[in-house]
């Protein structure tokens, strides 16, 4: 059945994006304990697939990096599939994914906050401004690009923070009882030591600021679902602008739709998909959420060219 298939894609989706995310984590460790050798130069992977980067380097310099050329089969793709990047590829949509499904609002609020507003037009004034500063010499992108602003508050914030706070755990066992931690912990703090905590604890200045920021831009998930990718993300406006008329449509059959409205619930872009309003191809992360829920299957993915015939 209809509703059997969209599920499958819904747990392919979430498979994908936590393959993703666990990628950059992994890659990201590798750039810990090896900033200045070329197992680091992994984490460039996601800098090479984002088209933001791409476009503020050549507006910077006129020039880019041959990798960064990659960029452009992202952009390719979006053309077809719209914003799939956003709700299938991006480790830091990922974790804005995770955290939301967090939210304890009711089904009443997230229907009520499922749907398109104009604040969703905010990220496209990110974008402008990112791409002026470029053109004047700025690197804005550098701090407020999604892989960039994750990266650096892993590396100044959260990743300084998990080894501190694991160092002093282990260093409290070992003055409480120094023969216990040896039988019961240090098999464990060894591992640790092997694959996640560097042997200096890592500094940064600004670091709390970045902390900070970086708490904040997650905890937003409760106030509305990936709050970031909605109204900030200067990548998601960028690719939500390529991906305007996608050949992959969503189409809402007025004859099956009931109105129940179930399909903003879990809406991840506030795309309009229950079809009483224009469906909004630039904001669809196509997460398969809305047509999973759609008991009646008046939701579909259709492939139709942008101003064609089916």
């Amino acid at each position: 059945m209809a509703k059997q298939k969209s599920s499958s894609a819904v747990r392919l989706r979430r498979v994908v994006q936590t393959v993703f995310l666990l990628l950059f984590l992994y890659l990201f460790l590798q750039t810990a304990f090896h900033a200045g050798g070329t197992a680091g130069k992994g984490i460039d992977f996601f800098f090479d697939i984002d088209p933001l980067v791409l476009l503020t380097v050549w507006l910077g310099g006129h020039v880019a990096a041959a990798a960064l050329l990659f960029s452009l089969i992202t952009a390719g793709i979006t053309l077809i599939f719209g914003r799939w990047f956003c709700g299938w590829v991006c480790p830091f949509g990922a974790l804005h994914n995770l955290v939301s499904s967090w939210r304890g609002a009711t089904t009443k609020q997230k229907i009520e906050t499922g749907g398109y507003t104009r604040w969703h037009h905010a990220k496209y004034y990110v974008l402008i401004a990112v791409l002026i500063a470029a053109i004047v010499g700025a690197n804005l992108a550098g701090w407020i690009d999604p892989f960039s602003f994750f990266y650096r508050s892993m590396t100044m914030a959260v990743f300084p923070a998990i080894n501190a706070g694991l160092q002093h755990f282990f260093d409290l066992i070992y003055r409480w009882s120094p023969g216990f931690a040896a039988v019961t912990t240090e098999p464990l703090y060894r591992l640790l030591r092997r694959y996640l905590l560097t042997l200096g604890q890592p500094h940064y200045f600004w670091s709390m600021m970045f902390g900070v920021l970086f708490g904040g831009v997650v905890a937003l998930n409760f106030f509305r679902a990936r709050f970031w990718c909605k109204y900030v993300c200067p990548l998601g406006a960028l690719l939500g602008f390529i991906g305007k008329n996608p050949v992959l449509q969503l189409k809402t059959d007025p004859a099956l739709c009931g109105d129940c409205k179930l399909c903003l619930v879990d809406c991840q872009g506030g795309a309009n998909p229950n079809g009483q309003a224009p469906w909004k191809a630039s904001e669809c992360m196509y997460c398969w959420n809305c047509q999973s829920v759609c008991a009646s299957s008046a939701i579909s993915f259709k492939f139709e060219v942008p101003g064609g015939k089916k």
